[in-house]
């Protein structure tokens, strides 16, 4: 049993390595969205409008 906590902190000490300079994504769950990735959303949703148009 002790070897498998051992397992399992070490996993999550590294990804809070990894993740550590992302926002505030548990895993880097958002890392994607940001600025950059609304202004593709919205991009997306015009060039839909003016198809349909």
């Amino acid at each position: 049993m002790v070897p498998a906590f051992i397992g399992i902190f070490m996993v999550f000490k590294e990804n809070a390595k990894k993740t550590a300079h992302l926002p505030r994504a548990p895993f880097g769950a958002d890392a994607e969205d940001g600025l950059e990735e609304w202004r593709r959303w919205a991009e997306i949703e015009e060039l839909d409008r003016q198809r349909k148009a």
